[in-house]
């Protein structure tokens, strides 16, 4: 029999250490890789049934959810701030909806519809100048947002709405300009243009004025030159 010297045996150990370890690497390796190919089996399945990603259980950021009461007018041409192709015409009712986009405060959004809202009555007024041949600046036309209140608002709502995760607020408000409305507005129109001829003409009479007056005034010196001559 062989004798093994104490380096041989040394080797051989290590050898069987090494062996030993791979091994039971190589186990826990299938291992993981099992219970991986069970996990990904079950998401498969629970993703087959039905349920519920984790993902989706956070709404988009652009994702906006309305509450139920909710009134349907709001609804109803939110936003249409167009008006019939008839506008000139005074034989009906003008209805307009204004909705503000989602504001952090509720202060801020009942603002965002009043500038709105002024916005649609000035775009009335553009296109009732429009039809004037005349070039007008409506700018300088101006209308009181209390008028607008107390005359063309007839109804407004103020609600929360879900953006995303937040609470954030809107404001609305549906507008009527009746024919009296029309009227008032035109009108309006009208003296701002009466007032914009009466400053052309007033500027044309100022011009004539200093003509004249320097006319008087030169003929009044040749008048004493000539006088002066004669002497």
């Amino acid at each position: 029999m062989k004798t093994i010297n104490p380096l041989e045996r040394t080797s051989l150990a290590m050898t069987l250490l090494l062996a030993t370890c791979f091994t039971l690497s190589g186990h826990a390796d299938e291992k993981h890789a099992d219970e991986k190919h069970v996990g990904e089996k079950h998401a498969d399945e629970n993703k087959a049934a039905g349920e519920p990603s984790a993902e989706l259980s956070i709404a988009p950021l652009d994702h906006v959810d309305y509450p139920s009461d909710r009134p349907k007018w709001v609804q109803r041409n939110e936003n249409d701030l167009s008006l019939p192709t008839d506008a000139s015409q005074t034989d009906q009712v003008i209805s307009i909806v204004v909705v503000s986009p989602p504001q952090p405060t509720p202060e801020a959004a009942a603002e965002m519809m009043e500038v709105m809202a002024k916005g649609a009555v000035e775009n009335y007024i553009d296109q009732q100048a429009a039809t004037i041949p005349e070039s007008i600046d409506t700018s300088k036309i101006v209308v009181e947002m209390d008028w607008i209140r107390n005359e063309l608002i007839t109804r407004r709502y103020d609600g929360e709405v879900r953006s995303g995760d937040q609470t954030e607020y809107e404001s609305a408000c549906w507008m009527q300009l009746t024919t009296e409305h029309q009227t008032t507005l035109q009108n309006l129109i009208q003296n701002h243009r009466l007032m914009h001829r009466l400053g052309a003409v007033g500027v044309f009479a100022l011009g004539g004025f200093a003509s004249l007056v320097g006319g008087s005034i030169l003929f009044s010196g040749l008048a004493a030159r000539q006088q002066r001559r004669a002497s």
